[in-house]
């Protein structure tokens, strides 16, 4: 790197005024021609060596804000630097309001395409697939993390009912929260669309990249992104909803199946309007879909829920089960003290015709 220095006073703070560069320390006046004579060659390499080191360092404790930091300055040296380049973007990105969230996801994804661009040219051709499977995992967190708190905005108000005040109050809430969470989320499940195109058309690149590395990028973006799309939310007791179109899950499914043939992609669904959640034999049995709910929710739906007795007692406990899951469900005890009163009440269902096979919850 050239440095302009005075060759009165050493100074480094040269300013340009009309014709002129003036020293801001002594003041002596050198021509535009005088001036490119006092260009000095400086070593930075251990400034940047330094940089480097300390935003490694960073990252390695997973402190991606101040890495930005030092990228930053790297990148003020070396602007076509991906590491540089990359962290700085994403390190930029850590801090946001659930307002800004949609719209940080939706730079990310305009951003990232650059950086590979930056990755692929460089003469040490070997370091190319680490860097891309470095730039798209990365990357896939970041969008984890971003949708994550928009799903947490929505997850504080799920399941509230028309029972008890605190109930309602989660509903009204849950609607209220319910477009900026599913813009976050909507906007991070968009954010790969451009990462998937650039991985597709480095893959028909001159640089012959394996096809391993093509595919395990793009199962990454793939399936991060169906993931997410996939996540369901239960406004009140009685349904639940995915806020991503159906018919986009079946198409990001799809594409998972075209690198992965062994990837069952799901039956086309709708939102569920159940009675409820079974939030008891759900804590209890590990699953909302297995033999011995499917033979308790046909037994609510269609023994209980026929009776006016019946329906105030499902009503009652969906008033009541769902704080005593959150509060006790994942506790040994609360499953053992529960388990074995399930087991009989689900046998006996049973033998009296109660089929356990899959099962789609009833409206009552």
């Amino acid at each position: 790197m050239k440095q302009l220095t005075c060759e009165m006073c050493g100074g480094t703070d040269l300013m340009k005024q009309d014709d002129f560069f003036v020293c801001q320390d002594c003041g002596c006046k050198y021509s535009t021609e005088a001036a490119q004579k006092l260009m000095i060659e400086v070593d930075n390499s251990k400034k940047m060596a330094n940089l480097y080191e300390r935003a490694r360092k960073s990252l390695e404790v997973d402190d991606l804000e101040h890495a930005a930091e030092y990228y930053k300055q790297i990148l003020d040296e070396v602007p076509n630097d991906w590491e540089a380049y990359f962290y700085s973007y994403l390190g930029e990105m850590t801090s946001f309001t659930n307002a800004q969230a949609g719209s940080v996801a939706a730079k990310l994804g305009n951003t990232i395409p650059s950086a590979y661009d930056m990755a692929i040219k460089t003469d040490k051709t070997e370091e190319i697939p680490e860097r891309l499977k470095t730039i798209t995992a990365q990357t896939a967190a970041r969008l984890v993390g971003i949708a994550s708190s928009g799903a947490a905005l929505l997850r504080q108000y799920e399941g509230g009912n028309s029972f008890n005040p605190v109930g309602k109050v989660n509903a009204d809430m849950y609607q209220r929260m319910r477009d900026v969470a599913g813009n976050t989320i909507a906007n991070c499940v968009i954010a790969f669309n451009p990462l998937e195109t650039k991985i597709e058309e480095i893959s028909k690149s001159d640089l012959k990249i394996s096809e391993g590395i093509i595919k395990e990028c793009l199962l990454t973006i793939r399936r991060t992104r169906y993931d997410i799309a996939n996540w369901e939310f239960s406004p009140t007791i009685a349904t639940k909803e995915k806020l991503i179109k159906p018919e986009l899950i079946q198409e990001y499914a799809q594409k998972i199946k075209e690198l992965d043939p062994e990837f069952t992609v799901p039956e086309p669904s709708s939102p569920s309007t159940s009675s409820g959640g079974c939030y008891v034999a759900t804590a209890v049995y590990g699953s909302y879909d297995c033999p011995q709910v499917w033979t308790l929710r046909r037994y609510r739906d269609y023994t209980l829920a026929e009776t006016w007795h019946g329906r105030a007692f499902i009503k009652t406990y969906y008033a009541i089960s769902p704080t005593l899951v959150k509060w006790f469900g994942n506790t040994n005890w609360f499953k053992k003290m529960w388990k074995g009163t399930l087991d009989r009440m689900v046998t006996e269902l049973q033998e009296k015709g109660v089929e356990n096979t899959p099962y789609q919850d009833k409206n009552w």
